[in-house]
């Protein structure tokens, strides 16, 4: 956050004409012209006047307590809703507080409009000056300036539709001088963008359709592009057809949520149904999925001998991870829509492996029936155990948010979600920290359910201004800490190698009292007993935020993260 001292070096305004408006208000109307709805961030000196404009104009403006938290507000509401979410910072500390959040989005392909207030034109010596292109473009972010008042809106215009088109964050930098400059109003189109769709490679499609006619074990896994595309009912429609079975990545888990022939999340937190089936396919459909070691078991999970087609709007990706034997560039609804176009008039009866048998592993072996040894004692409880207790006892209608740490399998393997849009799991980024502002962002998008925030203790402290945030605006949250006391991937990483962890390691922070001193509740949970709590304040109606202090087994290695981290492996 700044000061508003950047406004002082502005120099006096002309004023403007009787048919003119200033660059804050033309930026803002072209916003609003485009249909953007909300609008996350803090306002400073150098960006109070177009987020105010913004609110005039009826987009709902949702004010954070860090530039970062807004960033990851704005990330999770834009995955969740698939329509333009803009964030607005001032100059300086503004944006490079913001920049984390920004990589995270880029990473994420996420849409956002970020408009981003600097200082005056060609001023090196205010305090607030640095090269925001330079730094928005090193985590891969998109930068412009509107330099030129009389392009003003058509540079916001093509900002927003760069934003939607390319799916990436698009920093649009407003000089303050700019902003004040007068410029004649503009009206313009009152739709959004559109995307593109590209030309699909016939030779390619033709060779994929006799490559599913050859299988008799097809696969379906979707990725976090077969999420954006919003394919869920395609590739349900083309999984039917073909007798195949269904999996996602972490990042697309739900999509397949309450379909019998689900086998749940590919990859380390794959169910050991998952894992079996997976192995034993002999054409795997990957749509929108990038394919690397997570979602793979470092290339484990998949047969050497399956046909492994990779499907991905960005031919860049393709291959990038592991090789494939087929390729095909293209949006995962397109490719999707193509091949049940193509297959229409096939007999394809002779496909597919939904038998009794299969369904028996699924449910068997599937992550909720798989056997494991609790290590739960008076002083702290088993995380398997805590986790598959809250899935029960929290309603059905919710949004899962996950922040990063070792924890994470645990959410990902118990924690059940209606659909693909009760889920987001910011952490492309690998950053600890953006999961409180994300489920502020989901709350604020979907306020019919109920958010659940899974979070460890150490990337909940990073974040904690925001609850505030999340109580001020009266939503309806539940946080679920994993709290050992430790950043415990860093002590479970160092500490088999024979290294002391202290640094890594914290006296008990009890988040139940933090709590009630923010306006929520809480309660503190080492046993199954200590939950009656969180079953009174459901059956009350789960109104307000309320954080479940969990006091997980801080000795407990989770069996994905020595598989991956193993020592021999690090």
């Amino acid at each position: 956050m700044t000061s508003s001292s950047v406004a002082k070096s502005v120099p006096v305004r002309i004023a403007n004409a009787p048919d003119s408006s200033p660059v804050w208000r033309i930026v803002a109307r072209a916003i609003a012209d485009i249909g953007a709805k909300r609008c996350f961030g803090l306002v400073g000196g150098a960006n109070f006047k177009v987020t105010l404009a913004l609110t005039d104009l009826g987009v709902e403006f949702i004010a954070a307590r860090h530039e970062g938290g807004a960033m990851s507000m704005a990330d999770v509401a834009a995955r969740l809703t698939r329509e333009l979410v803009v964030v607005s910072f001032t100059a300086g500390p503004g944006l490079t507080n913001a920049i984390t959040g920004i990589g995270e989005a880029a990473k994420s392909d996420t849409p956002l409009l970020v408009l981003a207030g600097d200082v005056v034109t060609g001023d090196r010596q205010s305090a607030f000056a640095f090269n925001q292109s330079e730094l928005v473009r090193a985590v891969g972010g998109e930068w412009r300036q509107i330099a030129d008042p009389q392009t003003a809106y058509l540079e916001t215009w093509n900002a927003a539709a760069r934003a939607i088109r390319e799916r990436k964050p698009v920093v649009l930098s407003l000089p303050i001088d700019v902003q004040e400059m007068p410029v004649m109003a503009t009206m313009g189109k009152r739709h959004p963008p559109l995307m593109p769709r590209r030309s699909l490679n016939s030779d390619k499609l033709a060779e994929l359709v006799a490559t599913i006619r050859s299988s008799r074990r097809p696969l379906i896994l979707a990725g976090h592009g077969a999420v954006v595309a919003d394919a869920q009912p395609l590739l349900v429609e083309l999984g039917d057809k073909l007798g195949a079975l269904l999996a996602t990545s972490v990042q697309a888990h739900g999509m397949f949520s309450g379909h019998p022939w689900n086998l749940g999340i590919a990859g380390g937190f794959s169910s050991p149904a998952a894992a079996e089936l997976i192995a034993q396919s002999d054409v795997i459909l990957a749509f929108g999925m990038s394919l690397n070691m997570w979602t793979t078991k470092k290339g484990r999970l998949i047969d050497d001998h399956a046909q492994l087609v990779q499907i991905d709007v960005e031919k860049g990706r393709i291959g990038k991870h592991r090789p494939v034997d087929l390729e095909l560039e293209g949006d995962a609804s397109q490719v999707a829509t193509a091949l049940l176009e193509a297959l229409a008039a096939e007999d394809v009866s002779g496909i597919g492996w939904r038998t009794p048998e299969i369904s028996a592993i699924i449910d068997g072996k599937s992550n909720r029936n798989a056997p494991y040894d609790d290590t739960s004692t008076q002083e702290h409880i088993d995380p398997r155990t805590l986790s598959k207790a809250m899935d029960d006892v929290l309603p059905n209608d919710r949004t899962v948010v996950v922040d990063g740490g070792h924890f994470v399998g645990w959410v990902a393997r118990y924690l059940s979600v209606p659909d693909h849009r009760g889920w987001c799991i910011p952490i492309a980024f690998q950053s600890i920290g953006l999961g409180l502002a994300g489920a502020i962002g989901a709350a604020v998008t979907q306020p019919e359910r109920l958010t659940v925030l899974a979070v460890g203790d150490g990337g909940f402290l990073m974040s904690i201004a925001e609850l505030e945030t999340a109580v001020r605006l009266k939503r309806r949250l539940c946080i679920f800490v994993y709290n050992d006391s430790a950043y415990s991937a860093e002590v479970h990483h160092f500490v088999p190698e024979g290294y002391s962890a202290a640094m890594a390691q914290f006296p008990v922070t009890d988040f139940a009292a933090i709590a009630r001193g923010y306006g929520a509740d809480g309660c503190v949970v080492k046993t199954l007993a200590d939950l009656d709590a969180v079953k009174s304040w459901v059956a009350q109606g789960a109104q307000g935020v309320f954080i479940v202090d969990g006091r997980i087994n801080p000795k407990l290695i989770a069996d994905w993260y020595r598989e991956i981290f193993g020592s021999a492996n690090l």
